[in-house]
Formats: structure tokens, sequence, C-alpha cells
């Protein structure tokens, strides 16, 4: 009979409507986003007695299709393979999406197509370096959390890359827990809505 109940609940609880507020909270956006994203029909969504309204078991779906759902999407800019590897074996536990690029270039071309949770990005590349790279990744996504990866903290290239933004710095070589905990500290993200060129 409990059993019964507690099915019964969670039905209830994905066919629940939630208003504009409470989408806001559960997607971890500014309001006014939420808005801008419900105009533009950019959300499921209709209007009940004037006023917004998502079921959430449509937001959900919404959220795995666009969104990747609850995974978070780390891309991970190193010249060495193994470093990739590393990531991608380590976060396997954290249901993480990683993606993996040599060169920051490509770095910056996924950054176009994907919305990034966090973005760990070594300074040292064989194209363009870190702080360049970073530069380029400010204009397309000023929110995206990047964290800097290099075996030399002091350098000049680290001074650079501070002046385009906030950063957290990574020290090579890497701890596997200092990683997951900078993963576990970023908030999931709903994709970039897109914007016009001027």
């Amino acid at each position: 009979m409990a059993r019964k109940r507690v099915t019964r609940e969670t039905v209830d609880e994905s066919e629940r409507l939630m208003d504009v507020e409470e989408v806001a909270q559960y997607l971890n956006l500014h309001l006014m986003t939420v808005y801008r994203m419900l105009q533009s029909g950019i959300l499921p969504a209709g209007k009940v007695g004037g006023r917004w309204r998502i079921r959430k078991q449509e937001l959900d779906e919404w959220l795995e299709l666009h969104a990747g759902g609850m995974k978070k999407r780390v891309l991970v800019v190193d010249d060495d393979v193994e470093v990739g590897r590393f990531f991608k074996r380590i976060l396997q536990s954290e249901r993480c999406s990683v993606d993996f690029v040599l060169k920051g270039e490509k770095a910056i071309n996924s950054v176009r197509k994907k919305t990034y949770d966090i973005i760990f990005l070594d300074l040292l590349l064989p194209d363009i370096d870190g702080a360049r790279t970073f530069a380029q990744i400010r204009k397309i996504d000023p929110d995206v959390t990047v964290v800097l990866v290099t075996a030399y903290p002091d350098s000049e290239l680290v001074g650079r890359a501070m002046k385009h933004g906030a950063i957290s710095l990574l020290s090579k070589p890497l701890s596997a827990s200092e990683v997951k905990k900078l993963v576990r500290s970023v908030h999931k993200r709903t994709p970039r809505m897109n914007r016009r060129e001027s």
C-alpha cells in the first residue's frame, strides 16, 4: 500500500505545473533569462490564467534533449592525450560528459557549438597559447567557469590570462580529488540562447 502511494506521488510530481520562479530556481537561471526563453519559445510552456506554466516532466525532457540531461558538460583542452584520458576516467563517476581537444582553435570552435559547465584549459598549446584561447572563450561565453591548468603557476601566461576574467588555477601534476572538487563546485547550465551576430 505504501509503495503505491510513493509511485503515485512520483507521477504527480512529474505532472506538476511549475511557475516561472520555480523554473528559474530549478534551472539555476536568473528570472529575466527564463522569461526571455519563454517569450522566445525556447522552453516548452503554455499560459494558464495569463501566467506561464511548465509541466515538470516536459521541462526534464527538454533538459535531456538540449542540455545533455543532468550530466555536467566538461571541456578539456590539452596537447597531451593522456591528460584527456585522465579526465574522462576520473569524471565518469561524477556523471560528466567530457569533450577533449588538443588545440586552442578547436576549443574555441567547441565553445561556439556547445554550452560547457566547466573548461579545463592548459596554458601551453601547440597553436595559440592558453591566455589567447581563454580571451576568445570569454568573448563567446562570458559566464563559463574556466580552470587554467599549468605546470608553471608563476608563468607570464597566467598573468596574461587573468586580465580576461576570474579564473581558477590547477597545477600539474593533476590531482583527481582536486579536479572532482572543482567540477562539483559548478552548477549545471542550460544552453546559451542564440545571439544575433552584429
